[in-house]
């Protein structure tokens, strides 16, 4: 009976231990090394460099939240506490970008990731052991990112090179040229013009890119580096055997997620500032990845208001870069005449959309979030508002609580229906092992 019982109170322990998430388990990194989350690929077409790709991809939730922490400790002088944590001084991430033509696996145009791409020792990347650099200008061996805190990044790659050592390569100290990685048929040069052109009606350019992480340990016998690779990405192409990327329409981009509103101890022009909590999920990391392909992006767009009041004021000062974690909203904008300061206990209710741009082709918005004020991530849903933004809010119809476990059950006095079934299953075997066992005594005596 004792061990029935003991079984029943561990499986119930184990159903409510709340799961630590151990990231970077081969390294000491604050975040896992992941390969880029999403990848998208887009022709340039016929500007200053007709074999210049834009490539876009995206990074995970749990690094740009790291680096923007980072960034805040920077800016208020405490980066040295904020690292005291780990056990290295610096910390950068960047990223590398592989290329081939028609063949991944060809030894001349395939893959031209190699030893040079990653750190040996005190020797950095791209370079050999004579400090010649051995990569070409087309390989992406060390990016820098645009910003690590933001979610999509974008790239210009395979840029048009001039006829010197960066196009013929340099025999003596062994750096390869464009033309060494690239077949004669693969492409035409045009000397005059300093011009390299790739049919890609015939040939096809792929990508894939990864990750890498350095860390940097001042210690009194010198400088300790490390660098953590993550996996490499999906391959994406542009070319004769890949279907052409298509632009993001009206429809296809949800409304943003926000939740937390809270006001901060910061002041803007001596008016509070608002910080809400927007979340990324991944498919609007994929979606924007295809927007910044085509020269633009997704950005979000914060609306607010003070309780009561009807008009929605569009909010300057304001986050309004894709990224995972904390936004702050400067409610400086709220002031006008009837209202020349906004004081610190004022009631706001705030909502957002995301704009969607892309180079040769109309912007449009998503629809509106959820509003939510303090102490409440749930005030409704913004009513019947179309894509543009119009439309008013209906009050009638309320955004429903779900259960954070089930997503659809009404959480009876706050669990989960699905643990009020297992408590009861609980219950319901002890009642039964109980009386089994009571049933058996009686039988013993008998």
């Amino acid at each position: 009976m004792k061990k029935i019982l003991s079984l029943i109170i561990a499986c119930m322990m184990i159903i409510f231990v709340v799961p630590i998430y151990a990231s970077a388990a081969d390294s000491d990194l604050p975040f896992e090394i992941a390969s880029p989350t999403s990848v998208a690929v887009r022709w340039g077409e016929e500007g200053d460099s007709p074999t210049t790709m834009e490539f876009s991809c995206s990074l995970a939730n749990d690094m740009t939240t790291f680096y923007a922490q980072l960034e805040e400790a920077n800016t208020e002088g405490k980066a040295e506490e904020f690292m005291s944590k780990y056990d290295y001084d610096e910390i950068w991430t960047f990223i590398q970008i592989d290329w081939a033509i028609d063949d991944v696996n060809d030894e001349i145009s395939g893959w031209h990731c190699n030893e040079f791409w990653t750190q040996r020792g005190e020797i950095s990347i791209g370079y050999d052991e004579d400090w010649n650099i051995r990569v070409s200008e087309w390989d992406g061996a060390n990016i820098g990112l645009n910003n690590a805190t933001e979610t999509t990044q974008k790239f210009w790659i395979m840029r048009g090179v001039p006829n010197d050592e960066r196009w013929n390569g340099n025999p003596d100290t062994k750096t390869p040229g464009v033309k060494d990685q690239l077949r004669p048929e693969q492409y035409t040069y045009d000397t005059e013009a300093d011009s390299v052109r790739i049919d890609f009606t015939k040939h096809t350019a792929y990508f894939r890119a990864r990750l890498v992480t350095q860390t940097r340990k001042n210690t009194e016998e010198g400088v300790k580096d490390t660098c953590y690779y993550s996996d490499w990405s999906k391959t994406v192409g542009y070319g004769k055997d890949i279907a052409k990327l298509e632009p993001l329409k009206n429809g296809e981009v949800e409304a943003p997620v926000i939740t937390g509103l809270r006001m901060t101890d910061k002041t803007f022009n001596d008016n509070p500032v608002v910080a809400f909590t927007l979340t990324v999920p991944d498919k609007l990391q994929e979606l924007s990845t295809i927007a910044a392909a085509f020269n633009g992006g997704i950005r979000i767009f914060t609306e607010a208001r003070v309780k009561g009041d009807t008009e929605w004021t569009e909010m300057g000062n304001t986050d309004f870069t894709l990224k995972s974690g904390e936004m702050e909203c400067a409610l400086l904008t709220l002031v006008n005449t009837e209202r020349p300061n906004i004081p610190k206990d004022t009631v706001i209710e705030l909502r957002c959309r995301y704009c969607i741009s892309q180079d040769g082709y109309d912007d449009f918005y998503s629809p509106y979030s959820k509003i939510i004020s303090f102490g409440t991530d749930d005030i409704s849903q913004g009513g019947n508002q179309g894509t543009d933004g119009t439309g008013p809010d209906d009050p009638s119809n309320p955004a429903k609580k779900t259960c954070p476990i089930c997503h659809f059950c009404p959480q009876p006095l706050g669990l989960c229906i699905f643990i009020w079934l297992l408590i009861i299953l609980v219950v319901v075997i002890i009642i039964i092992v109980i009386i089994a066992s009571k049933k058996k005594k009686k039988k013993e005596k008998n």
